[in-house]
């Protein structure tokens, strides 16, 4: 699915990543974790493309979908709460909103009438699931039509969340994605992740998140990507016997290439 093989990336001198690898395939769910300023965030702008590694290589499947919720920004326009939801394809929002106003023929050149085209988009189905995704982080039903803009930056980013279950891509990338959520919506968002039927890799510091979600913890130390399997006090415990020379116990591969 995902493959990071002998990347190295160096910003003002400072070398973050070296000849660092990973493996992430399907069925995985990684926490990844390190101190601020390990490089944490540049691993996950490099899986996205929005940076190159100085050099070695990042593949990623064709066939993989990939979803990222970034740990502050979510941008919101004229959109409603639930049209951020469902915002999975580009005719959705406007035909939906065609179906409100019955306006089709007057703003668009599709023949179908906008009820047809929605239901072709598979907008029926997959604003039931917003509905159902919304009320588990919180939203209430009076919520749904309401003007994004009005939301505050944590409600934003629940949105945002939203539309990424709603998605459900091959592979969720996560950054701190518990920040802004009440232990509500943060116990519903748990019990949905143990069930996604996709790949994870998350930054968190929730150590009890990560322990009910993740089966192997990656770590990024001295620029190297060290991969631990179980949850995170698993990992503690691996890397703490590692420290002292102790064998593994027989959960534990230890550090390894990714």
């Amino acid at each position: 699915m995902l493959s990071i093989v002998n990347i190295n990336k160096s910003f003002g001198g400072r070398e973050l990543l070296t000849e660092a690898s990973l493996q992430v395939n399907r069925g995985d769910r990684i926490g990844l974790v390190g101190p601020n300023g390990a490089g944490k965030s540049t691993l996950i702008n490099i899986i996205l493309g929005r940076e190159e590694p100085d050099s070695g290589e990042v593949s990623v499947d064709r066939r993989c979908s990939m979803g990222f919720l970034p740990q502050e920004t979510a941008t919101v326009g004229d959109e409603r709460v639930i049209e951020i939801a469902i915002n999975l394809h580009a005719d959705l929002v406007p035909t939906r909103r065609a179906l409100q106003k019955d306006d089709w023929q007057e703003h668009a050149s599709d023949p179908l009438d906008p009820h047809s085209r929605y239901a072709e988009l598979g907008g029926f189905g997959f604003e039931a699931k917003a509905k159902k995704t919304l009320a588990g982080l919180g939203f209430r039903e009076s919520d749904l039509e309401r003007p994004a803009r009005e939301l505050s930056g944590g409600w934003a980013m629940r949105a945002h969340l939203a539309r990424l279950l709603v998605q459900e891509p091959d592979l969720l990338l996560l950054d701190e994605p518990t920040n802004h959520l009440d232990l509500h919506s943060l116990l519903w968002f748990q019990a949905h992740l143990q069930n996604y039927p996709g790949s994870i890799l998350m930054v968190s510091h929730d150590r009890e998140f990560l322990n009910r979600i993740v089966d192997s913890i990656v770590e990024v130390r001295f620029g190297q990507l060290n991969r631990y399997r179980g949850n995170y006090d698993e990992f503690l415990a691996q890397r703490e016997a590692n420290a002292r020379g102790e064998a593994p116990n027989w959960r534990s591969s230890g550090p390894n290439s990714c």
